[in-house]
């Protein structure tokens, strides 16, 4: 279930990269916003909507033999962490571009939880592949 909805968000953004591009192309030119920091707020955002679609395209892509309840946990949790991270970068990108710098919460919780998610997704990877080489 979470996988399938991994790879749908994934996918999303991933679409929705090129569409923030252009938006980009077309509505944030330096011509039409004078503020240097808030197209550096926009750019970063946008990359970042591209770094959690490969995230979660990447989790959809390994599946996880559970070796422990404690494995199942943390790569659930991952896969929670990364899908929260999709819905924080997109919404980032539409808001947080004022040109301050600050009050970025958004920004800030997409990449928290991205890296959160990536450590509890590794640990787990990690687990399970070393409870294979002890059965082994």
């Amino acid at each position: 279930m979470l996988r399938k909805l991994n790879f749908s968000i994934g996918l999303i953004l991933l679409i929705a990269f090129p569409i923030t591009g252009l938006y980009m192309q077309y509505y944030f030119r330096p011509e039409h916003l004078t503020e240097m920091t808030a197209r550096m707020e926009m750019r970063a955002n946008h990359i970042y909507i591209l770094f959690v679609s490969l995230l979660n395209l990447l989790s959809f892509t390994s599946l996880i033999s559970y070796s422990s309840r404690f494995a199942k946990s943390l790569d659930f949790i991952s896969r929670i962490l990364f899908l929260t991270a999709g819905v924080f970068s997109f919404i980032a990108f539409l808001k947080e571009h004022t040109g301050t710098l600050k009050g970025r919460w958004f920004t800030f919780l997409c990449v928290l939880s991205s890296l959160i998610g990536t450590v509890f997704f590794a640990t787990a990877y990690i687990l399970s592949q070393r409870s294979k080489s002890s059965e082994s």
